[in-house]
């Protein structure tokens, strides 16, 4: 079973849901999400182009996610 990570970020205003990672690209199970999402967010935020942005909630989802364009 496929499970997607996503993250609703803000810069102020403007909010933007991304997509951090999925089982295809790394080996998390729903528990894994749901325990330490917040520590690879928080890794993911510092390596990345949203630096300046802030967490403003997350959730796992079973299955593939397209994420909004703006929240």
């Amino acid at each position: 079973m496929l499970i997607t990570l996503v993250a609703l970020l803000c810069n102020g205003e403007v909010c933007l849901e991304k997509v951090v990672t999925n089982s295809d690209l790394s080996s998390i199970t729903m528990m894994d999400c749901e325990m330490h999402a917040q520590a690879g967010i928080a890794e993911w935020l510092q390596n990345g182009p949203y630096r300046s942005w802030k967490l403003q909630s997350y959730k796992c989802v079973f299955g593939k996610y397209v994420p909004k364009s703006a929240a």
